[in-house]
């Protein structure tokens, strides 16, 4: 039998052999079955046919293993995929950042509403809401935190913070009328959210009011004061969740930022008399339960507000410079919990002194600054706001020699902004140069009046003299900004200082000034351009009246030289634009003063700031 099995092996085998042996093109005309037999199908060898019958039976040697997908390797150990990290709301955080950061918002909102539900939290919706406040999206930050509860998440203080802060940054209520009552809606959310933890919890660190710092921000923008107190009183009177130093100071920031102008004067004193208020009842909870602690923030925003009262509000005001800051007008007071000054809060007391009248009282702090040590606030935080302030005070002074006075001010500036600690924020400004040039026009002193505008344009004005007279002016070169371009004020203020010194000379050099500082063509514009810059071509107005009256002066004494008689016809066509120039402006003249100009009293010029009355 072994033999018979053997010959039909071999009779199988030759049977496949043709077709093994098949070239390409038969290959492919074969049916399927029969060429993956004859290329997988081995031809026994002679051994085979030759074996004893007690030999072991022969195996065919296995071949390589195929398996469904080319990628998967047996070598390479399988993780179980039940142990693989889920997606956690860290991760998902930084995805949405990285989604804002690449102004792709909208996408960073569809990744977060499709993201698994264990990677949501109240923590990353408060990160998006934030990112949506940031770039103005006021709508979409208060669907985010509606969208929010739906899910089933509940908002924390933070979330109310975050709201609370971002609408705040709002600039223009007048076209964000919807945000205003969203707001609302929030602070109703977050006084019962409140309540709901103080039920629970009465020691949660969720209790607490940071978050009204930025509603009642809100509500000072909108000059809503009588829910600021409603917010104050709705606040329990002790123990957490109770006013702190920021609701303190957000409430006297709101009622500082009040608007100006004469017609808001009721205001600012209702305002004042109410920070009056709210500052002995900050005094009174000090006293019961010393919760929070006064710092320089709380203290500069109660001063703002108290400064434009009536005298008792500013009588309290000064108090409390002697008592925080140790600045009096007698001595300092210095003592260890004094605090120490910082350039925002001398800032408010340079104003608080200019606008009750105290000018002597601000020069005096000025020098008691500058010799104040650096670690309670001393030169080094002078910048030219305060000594913008200085200035002011200086003019609102009455003496001889307050032009004299101010231009040691404007070098004292130059001085310390090249060998002070503070360099360029004491460099002198546009407004600066002006409030000088101002007390020069009072004084009639033309020449501190040339000085400054040296010390301002770079120029030198002995090259517009009459017998020096430069066809080229000469102008020093300086650093970046420090040659300032003179505005119209500037110059009508200096036209008006060589007139008020009554001498042709004088207004002949001003004049060269104007000529060669092409002035000429500011009184070439359409009545687009001056419709929006209305402030700005009310003082080119005022030049032109300067420049007309300043012609007609220097045109009485009759130029001896051909050279000056070509001056004076330069100087007539000037003097002829600016006169149609002035005409235009006349004919509609209520367009064209400026805000504050405009609401001043027609008979009531005592209430104006002294170094404002020649203006």
């Amino acid at each position: 039998m072994l033999r018979a099995s053997n010959k039909l092996k071999c009779l199988r085998c030759s049977a496949l052999r043709p077709y093994a042996t098949l070239s390409t093109s038969e290959d492919q005309q074969l049916p399927r079955y029969l060429r993956r037999q004859a290329k997988f199908t081995k031809e026994p060898s002679a051994k085979e046919f030759t074996k004893e019958p007690s030999a072991k039976v022969l195996t065919k040697e296995p071949s390589a293993k195929v398996y469904r997908s080319r990628h998967y390797d047996p070598k390479t150990e399988q993780k179980d995929k039940s142990a693989l990290k889920l997606l956690d709301p860290y991760t998902l955080s930084s995805r949405l950042k990285k989604l804002c950061d690449a102004n792709q918002l909208d996408s960073a909102v569809q990744t977060l509403k499709n993201s698994p539900g264990g990677a949501q939290n109240t923590q990353v919706w408060n990160t998006l809401i934030w990112e949506s406040l940031k770039v103005k999206r006021f709508s979409l930050s208060y669907q985010l935190y509606t969208d929010m509860k739906r899910r089933g998440l509940s908002p924390s203080a933070r979330t109310f913070q975050t709201m609370f802060t971002g609408l705040s940054k709002i600039e223009n209520w007048s076209i964000h009328t919807k945000q205003l009552g969203n707001a609302r809606s929030l602070y109703d959310s977050f006084q019962r959210y409140m309540n709901s933890v103080r039920k629970h919890d009465s020691s949660s660190s969720e209790l607490t009011a940071k978050p009204l710092a930025g509603y009642i921000k809100i509500l000072g923008d909108n000059s809503l004061y009588q829910e600021i107190f409603d917010v104050y009183h709705a606040l329990p009177s002790e123990g957490r969740g109770s006013a702190d130093e920021f609701v303190y100071t957000a409430m006297f920031q709101a009622l500082a930022s009040t608007p100006t102008g004469v017609s808001a004067t009721p205001t600012h004193h209702q305002n004042a008399a109410d920070a009056r208020s709210l500052w002995n009842m900050m005094k009174k909870a000090l006293k019961q339960s010393p919760s929070f602690s006064v710092d320089a923030h709380l203290v500069t925003a109660a001063i703002a507000a108290l400064s434009r009262g009536k005298t008792p509000e500013v009588d309290l005001a000064f108090a409390i410079v002697s008592e925080y800051f140790g600045l009096t007008a007698q001595g300092d007071s210095l003592s260890k919990e004094t605090l120490p000054l910082s350039f925002q809060s001398l800032d408010v007391i340079f104003k608080l002194c200019n606008a009750s009248g105290n000018h002597a009282v601000c020069l005096t702090f000025f020098e008691k600054v500058k010799r104040r040590s650096a670690e309670q606030g001393g030169e080094e935080i002078l910048d030219h706001g305060h000594l913008n302030e200085v200035l002011k005070a200086r003019l609102a002074l009455p003496g001889p020699e307050t032009a004299s006075r101010c231009l040691e001010t404007i070098e004292w500036m130059l001085k310390n902004e090249i060998l002070g600690k503070n360099g360029f924020k004491l460099r002198p400004n546009i407004m600066s140069y002006n409030l000088a040039m101002t007390a020069c026009w009072r004084d009639a002193d033309w020449r501190r009046a040339t000085r400054l505008f040296d010390l301002m344009t770079g120029y030198h004005s002995h090259d517009f003299m009459d017998g020096s007279v430069s066809s080229e002016p000469q102008r020093d070169a300086r650093s970046q900004g420090r040659n300032l371009d003179p505005p119209a004020e500037t110059l009508h203020t200096l036209i008006r200082t060589a007139l008020t010194s009554r001498s042709h000379a004088n207004v002949r050099q001003s004049l060269r000034i104007i000529d060669h500082l092409k002035v000429k063509g500011l009184f070439f514009v359409d009545d687009v351009e001056i419709n929006s810059k209305k402030a700005k071509f009310y003082f080119t107005n005022k030049l032109a009246s300067s420049i007309v009256d300043a012609v007609k002066y220097a045109s009485e004494i009759q130029s001896k030289t051909p050279s000056g008689h070509q001056e004076m016809i330069r100087w007539k066509r000037i003097a002829d634009a600016a006169a149609q120039y002035e005409k235009r402006m006349t004919s509609e003249k209520s367009d064209f003063i400026p805000t504050m100009v405009k609401h001043w009293p027609q008979r009531g010029e005592a209430n104006q700031a002294k170094y404002k009355k020649p203006l």
